[in-house]
């Protein structure tokens, strides 16, 4: 994986334009720090250095995130550990369970049975028993507004899961949890070191890998970030987790292996559709957008920003495409699942990959036009590169991985003008996309695609370019695999009256021109209007005659068509 830069914070011109729009005030910095000094940071960094085994830290990654009292000293962090959801620890812990010493197989058997609290509350749904303590390490909240005589904070757990539970079910159609040995859904209250983690527990009877289940959820969110939710952070906290947390539930009732990344930024973002209010999702945002040369399908906290993706596929074909392509994951990896799902409407990935690249340029001060509705509080993606057109041949500075992009503006020079030919030339090894979006007086015009061909090669042109202020190019990996993928990159001017594209205006062009009007050749190469020698927005036999008398008689240089 290429080493990651270090991005220049936002201006504080741009800080207040955000907060002027009133937009989510979630404080990135306090985020961070739970990120950089959390317990898994802690135990990544040992395993790293060759002081923990890949067993010891499978093993106390799963500590971390369901009994972090049981950390040994050393990796136990100085702040509390934020992790978004345990889920990911424990598919590792049952994943690469013979590598586990005995009493670490013992402890973490421990840590996977389900825990003995002392009361129990049933929602109005019937669906799900809420285990909880009033007392101990495990106690919930005691307050009790409504002086019903139980305690608020499981009340509103109840209310919350009762809520997904008829939009995930009663709403969108996804199939229900599969059951355990009664009809009620279990979830207990924790003082774990999550906001909550989802267990799978048996084979259900479907033909496919579906799974009981059960949640566990954090007793108290005190000292978690905070959110945007009106009601409070921990009430914001209780509401993502439970939309997050029974998410996965229900994508158990189709796979319970399916790929980390996938089921925790589709998890993510089922928080947000659940309830936009809180905006917790938005503290994940950067670990996405700051990194925009990295796998898409990457883990980590970069998995949760992702949720990105799960939200442009449902904003472009509706919220239902999302449960067609888990029904479709009970067959298939997500992106084959993907793919499947978008075959009906002659798509696939590799096909809407560019756009989606094109939608994540359009966030925060740039936000406007075709992209996400809330994209003007989410963070800007930073260029690879800022460059003078034409500009010689170039190499990203952080080349894209799979499923990735760069971004690279470059603004024409003053001087002579034609057609921008872009040249491209990516790595064979894997498959390209290449998109530009053009910027003139305040108006945006995105053209998805030079046509790559199976080299990674791509030759297309932008008319008239010294009409434009600037000009966002976007080469994108639009498959899954290889990291650090690299290209050359160049343009340069053709002339007006280059029909032929080779760069020069002399009687070949003449040919071309004749051979395109009389002899059903080829049309005039990257741009029609480049066979539109005398500007009267017609290439017929004057404009033939226009670049002879140019060419042999002292004739006025060809000039160009503004449509």
């Amino acid at each position: 994986m290429n080493t990651r830069r270090e991005r220049v914070p936002e201006s504080l011109l741009n800080l207040a334009i955000v907060l002027i729009l009133a937009g989510p005030i979630w404080a990135e910095s306090r985020t961070t720090d739970f990120k950089d000094g959390g317990s898994v940071a802690l135990i990544e960094k040992a395993y790293a250095e060759g002081r923990l085994s890949l067993g010891d830290k499978v093993f106390h990654e799963l500590q971390a995130a369901m009994a972090p009292q049981d950390l040994p000293t050393s990796l136990r962090a100085n702040v509390p550990a934020l992790i978004k959801c345990g889920s990911p620890y424990v598919d590792a812990a049952i994943s690469n369970w013979k590598i586990l010493s005995t009493d670490q197989q013992t402890l973490a058997a421990q840590y996977l049975a389900r825990p003995s609290l002392d009361s129990v509350y049933i929602p109005p749904s019937q669906a799900f028993a809420i285990h909880y303590s009033l007392a101990g390490n495990d106690a919930v909240p005691p307050e009790d507004l409504n002086m019903n005589n139980l305690p608020d904070y499981v009340e509103r757990i109840g209310e919350y899961v009762d809520s997904v539970y008829f939009f995930y079910h009663g709403i969108l159609g996804y199939l229900p949890h599969p059951r355990d040995n009664d009809s009620l859904y279990d979830i207990y209250l924790l003082k774990i070191g999550a906001y909550g983690v989802t267990v799978p527990e048996t084979p259900a009877d479907s033909a496919w890998d579906d799974y009981s289940s059960y949640i566990q959820i954090h007793c108290t969110f005190a000292n978690f970030p905070p959110n945007d939710d009106p009601e409070g952070d921990v009430i914001g906290a209780q509401k993502v987790t439970c939309a997050h947390e029974y998410y996965h539930a229900t994508q158990m009732a189709y796979n319970t292996h399916m790929e980390a990344w996938w089921r925790e930024s589709a998890a993510v973002y089922f928080e947000e559709v659940s309830f936009p209010e809180v905006n917790d999702n938005y503290g994940y945002l950067p670990s996405f957008f700051n990194y925009p040369d990295t796998f898409l399908t990457s883990t980590g906290y970069h998995m949760y920003g992702s949720f990105i993706w799960p939200e442009f596929l449902a904003a472009k074909y509706g919220l239902n495409m999302l449960r067609t392509i888990t029904e479709e994951e009970r067959y298939y990896l997500v992106l084959p699942a993907i793919d499947s799902a978008l075959a009906p409407l002659d798509e696939t990935v590799k096909r809407i990959f560019p756009e989606f690249t094109v939608w994540n340029y359009f966030t925060g001060t740039r936000a406007g036009g075709e992209s996400y509705d809330s994209a003007i509080y989410y963070p800007l993606a930073p260029l690879d590169r800022t460059l003078v057109a034409p500009f010689g041949a170039v190499a990203p500075v952080y080349p894209p991985d799979g499923l990735a992009t760069n971004y690279i503006v470059a603004y024409p020079e003053s001087g002579p003008n034609g057609l921008l030919k872009i040249n491209f030339d990516g790595s064979n090894t894997v498959e390209w996309g290449f998109s530009y979006v053009t910027f003139k007086q305040g108006v945006t015009d995105i053209h998805a695609g030079c046509t790559v061909d199976g080299q990674g090669r791509t030759s297309c042109g932008i008319y008239d370019i010294a009409l434009y202020d600037s000009v966002l190019f976007v080469p994108a990996v639009i498959s899954q695999w290889l990291n650090n993928n690299q290209y050359a990159f160049s343009t340069v001017i053709n002339p007006f009256g280059d029909a032929d594209g080779n760069g020069s205006l002399n009687i070949l062009d003449v040919s071309y021109i004749i051979n395109y009007l009389y002899h059903f050749g080829a049309a005039p190469k990257y741009n029609i209007y480049m066979g539109d020698a005398n500007c009267n927005g017609v290439i017929n036999i004057l404009d033939v005659s226009y670049i002879i008398n140019y060419l042999y008689r002292s004739g006025p240089t060809p000039c160009l068509y503004r449509p």
